[in-house]
């Protein structure tokens, strides 16, 4: 169906007012950047702060894409490719802070968790249900069709990654009684690592299965099943750490074949 004149007019009447905010968000990260370089102590508190104006903007987006369905029944590629652009700006961001190590120990960074002191457990939780939630925004409005439906998988498994170097394990297992006042907070935020790496996991899996039949998806599957593997290790959880040792051993297995395999036709 023909985009009426009226129904364009409606859209772009209703963009002016989301471009405002866009520039208000693009001027405040220009700000952030240019701070951050004088204030090299509050480096780390500004990289959070530019993360979050990348979910915002992002948000924005989404709302735009979402007015253009309404108005004019279509979706508006060129604000969804934004933020799908946008979320790598997050996990680049939040890297600076927090590192991007996933197989290491749990504690690997420590000094850089020491540097971020005053934001606490609730923020860093929020912050995660804040990407989540985007993703997840993000990846309905693109559909079941789209182009970039693959480029999934590496977005939660950065997601699960974040989750898992925002958690000082350290601090979790030192203060786990319920007088503390982020007892439950971080009880939740550990939940979510686990069910996030579980779900990155799987999404690797589904991957392989249905379009690469790369055992670099696997492997990336392994990582994530690793990373929660030593999660449960430190916690105690005994039921899920040997579901999930049963679960790695199987995918090595499966690896480990089709290796033997390739490496069998390459010789003939």
């Amino acid at each position: 169906m023909a985009i009426t004149k009226e129904q364009k007019n409606e859209f772009n009447e209703n963009l002016a007012d989301f471009k405002v905010y866009l520039d208000d968000l693009k001027k405040e990260t220009s700000l952030y950047k240019s701070q951050q370089k004088k204030n090299k102590n509050l480096e780390p508190y500004y990289n959070i702060a530019l993360a979050i104006d990348s979910v915002k903007l992002i948000n924005t987006c989404i709302l735009i894409n979402e007015m253009s369905v309404s108005i004019m029944g279509l979706k508006n590629e060129n604000y969804l490719g934004i933020a799908r652009k946008e979320i790598y700006n997050i996990f680049s961001y939040m890297e600076k802070v927090v590192g991007s190590d996933f197989d290491g120990s749990l504690s690997e960074n420590k000094d850089l968790l020491a540097l971020i002191e005053e934001y606490n457990p609730v923020q860093r939780l929020n912050l995660i249900k804040a990407v989540q939630e985007i993703i997840f925004k993000m990846i309905d409005a693109f559909g079941t069709g789209s182009k970039w439906k693959w480029s999934w998988p590496e977005i939660h498994f950065k997601l699960a990654v974040l989750a898992k170097n925002l958690m000082d394990f350290r601090a979790m297992e030192a203060e786990n009684d319920l007088e503390n006042p982020y007892y439950h907070t971080r009880k939740e935020h550990f939940n979510m690592i686990v069910e996030l790496a579980n779900f990155a996991a799987q999404e690797y899996r589904t991957k392989f299965d249905l379009s690469t039949q790369d055992v670099g998806d696997l492997k990336k599957s392994v990582s994530l099943l690793e990373m929660n593997r030593k999660i449960f290790q430190i916690t105690g959880e005994t039921d899920d750490l040997e579901k999930t040792k049963t679960l790695i051993e199987s995918l090595k297995e499966k690896i480990e074949l089709i290796e033997a395999e390739k490496e069998k036709k390459k010789k003939k």
